[in-house]
């Protein structure tokens, strides 16, 4: 069901409730004031038959029959009828007798073949003069006028809510079919076949209204898989690159070795290269699986981590891997003066990972100039890292897209690397609920800023 139908059947039930209870409610009060304001008639009748009965049990005058077919009786103390008019058709029983002497007047309605309504009647108990126990003066009518008009309010409901419903029902069909005019125009505009061509973007009537901001989001997901395809396509191009390259040394020094090398050392230069050639092959392919385990992961849940002792791993891991090279670890005054070592939840061979690549970014472009790693305090619950290198830094139009999947610097020389460091980096970082931001170092080099949120101390 369209959601014009349902905003219809929505708005034409809602009205037609509010219209049913109001008619309810003005119906039951005028069906009440009828039989209340006839009661009060009644009553005002048999007052009026007991004063004129004479005390020799005969009518001391004539009584005008103003209600249509009012009838009277009285009866004596003893139940035993005193008068009745001639149309008289209804016989009281004793209980109603003896009930009207101990209310002092009771209200009744019997039913009588060939009426709609039940004819209805009262009870009035008084004492004559000079007299024993309570008569009981009793007057019938049947108010025809009054249901006439209770059935013409009646009517007039039934028709005028039925009229009312349909006009509901048109102006709500009206209302809903242009509050939806705007996706409508949306769905016309995707189904076109201007659609299928590069760029689209969907045109709002107006920008400003929710279907505008429908648009505007739906356009800005076709801007992000645009790029997206953009991504994946420049990944899938460099990607092919990198791998046909050590492929084709591969294969040229083997080629090389069996049409030439009749040594033994020969055969083993050329195997050495082709072995060199396949390690780089293998970290390739190694990293390229890591970015695509890592690729739509959520956010870990992991264990407490000692984050200093993970960086006291990462600088040894790289003064070992470059001796001589000056990689040195500063832990500030603050994060000295915490009552814990910061500790964050995680996954410690993941941030070990990130930072590792970081550190040996670093390490590798600075030229064998010194690497200064610096941990200090990023509010109460969070804390820095700066990485800083004395390279040939990052042009600012590439701090962007050297995230990219093997995307490199312009400036890297002949410094070898895959561009996939940096990319891993970043996801660990984001999977840790942290962030990873590259700067111009002052002097020349290049800051690697790593924020980290802590694991909350439970209080004590």
């Amino acid at each position: 069901m369209q959601i014009k139908h349902k905003l219809l059947l929505w708005f034409a039930a809602l009205v037609s409730g509010l219209l049913l209870a109001f008619s309810s409610y003005v119906y039951v009060s005028t069906a009440r004031f009828r039989h209340h304001s006839f009661t009060a008639r009644l009553a005002r009748k048999a007052a009026v038959t007991q004063q004129l009965l004479a005390l020799n049990d005969s009518l001391a005058g004539t009584m005008l029959n103003s209600l249509p077919e009012q009838a009277e009786q009285v009866y004596t103390p003893a139940n035993q009828p005193l008068y009745a008019s001639a149309d008289t058709d209804y016989t009281p029983t004793a209980g109603l007798l003896s009930q009207a002497r101990q209310q002092g007047q009771v209200a009744f309605s019997y039913a009588r073949p060939g009426y709609a309504h039940p004819k209805e009647g009262i009870a009035l108990a008084y004492r004559r003069p000079q007299a024993q126990g309570q008569y009981v003066a009793i007057v019938t009518a049947y108010d025809r006028q009054g249901y006439a008009q209770q059935l013409t309010l009646r009517n007039s409901f039934l028709y005028g809510n039925l009229a009312a419903v349909v006009l509901v029902a048109a102006l709500g069909l009206l209302f809903a079919t242009r509050a939806l005019a705007p996706l409508n125009v949306l769905l016309g505009q995707l189904r076109a076949p201007a659609a299928q061509a590069q760029p689209f973007r969907l045109q709002p009537l107006n920008p400003r209204d929710e279907a505008g901001a429908l648009a505007a989001a739906f356009n800005d997901l076709l801007t992000r898989q645009e790029e997206l395809v953009e991504s994946q396509s420049a990944f899938i191009s460099h990607a092919s690159h990198e791998i046909r390259t050590p492929l084709t040394t591969i294969k040229g020094w083997l080629e090389t070795s069996l049409a030439y090398d009749s040594d033994v050392a020969s055969l083993q230069q050329g195997i050495r290269q082709a072995v060199t050639g396949l390690d780089r092959l293998t970290a390739l392919a190694n990293g390229l699986l890591h970015l695509a385990r890592l690729d739509g992961a959520t956010p870990l849940d992991g264990q407490p981590v000692e984050l200093v002792d993970v960086l006291l791993d990462v600088v040894s891991t790289a003064q070992h891997q470059y001796p001589g090279r000056a990689v040195d670890l500063d832990i500030s005054r603050e994060v000295d003066a915490q009552a814990h070592t910061p500790q964050l939840l995680g996954n410690a061979q993941l941030l070990r990972t990130a930072l590792g690549n970081l550190v040996d970014n670093a390490a590798k472009y600075s030229g064998g100039q010194p690497v200064a790693l610096c941990l200090e305090m990023a509010g109460p619950d969070a804390v820095r890292l700066l990485i800083e290198d004395r390279g040939p830094g990052i042009a600012p139009d590439e701090l962007e897209r050297i995230f990219q999947p093997l995307a490199r610097g312009r400036a890297v020389g002949e410094v070898p690397g895959f561009g996939i460091g940096l990319t891993l980096a970043q996801r660990i970082i984001g999977l840790h609920q942290g962030q990873l931001l590259l700067r111009p170092r002052p002097g020349g080099g290049t800051v690697a800023e790593v924020q980290l949120p802590l694991q909350r101390a439970s209080g004590g």
